[in-house]
């Protein structure tokens, strides 16, 4: 678990320990990397990074949060016509994030960015379910087929080789539900 307080400046430390992180992870892979390579990457002391963060995948969970904050604070304050212009929105966002997604995937982690999704379900919930009448019950399910949708598309985009647009991604993703729909749907 990580503990970023609020203020300025613990802030500041966990970014720079995230930036020292990420050129350490350029350099090697998440297995090889000791939280040594980290804070001396970033520049701050050890205690500093024990203070912050518990481990090395506490930091990667920090840096999933913040993104999705940003996101979340982005989606607040702009204009979208359509709900799969905000899911675009989110996919281009997150497949930016290269060195985090090449981390997450090859060292089997991608369910952090569900976590993170699942802490912050409100944003889901407003964006996709505002308007839909459904119970609590249904909606608790909703909320965590969308918190995996993204992952499942980023870890396959990595996989994939990385050559999907966000809009082939997009286009893959609605198809795949459409047919999850009528397989559950069809009667034998």
């Amino acid at each position: 678990m990580y503990h970023v307080s609020n203020d300025i400046r613990s802030k500041k430390s966990a970014e720079l320990i995230w930036e020292g992180m990420e050129t350490c992870l350029q350099e090697k892979s998440l297995d090889k990397l000791r939280i040594t390579d980290i804070y001396q990457k970033s520049f701050v002391s050890r205690a500093t990074f024990y203070r912050l963060f518990d481990s090395v995948q506490d930091v990667i969970a920090y840096k999933c949060d913040c993104i999705y904050l940003q996101l979340a604070e982005n989606i607040r304050t702009s204009y979208f016509k359509s709900r799969q212009e905000i899911f675009l929105f989110l996919i281009e966002e997150w497949l930016k994030q290269e060195v985090l997604i090449k981390t997450l995937v090859e060292n089997n982690l991608i369910s952090i960015i569900y976590d993170t999704h699942m802490r912050n379900r409100e944003l889901l919930m407003k964006i996709f379910l505002e308007d839909v009448p459904i119970s609590e019950s249904e909606a608790d399910y909703l909320v965590s087929i969308l918190a995996n949708i993204i992952p499942a598309a980023v870890n396959t985009w990595y996989l994939h080789g990385r050559t999907e647009t966000p809009k082939e991604i997009y286009h893959a993703v609605t198809r795949s539900l459409t047919i999850i729909s009528k397989q559950l749907s069809k009667n034998k």
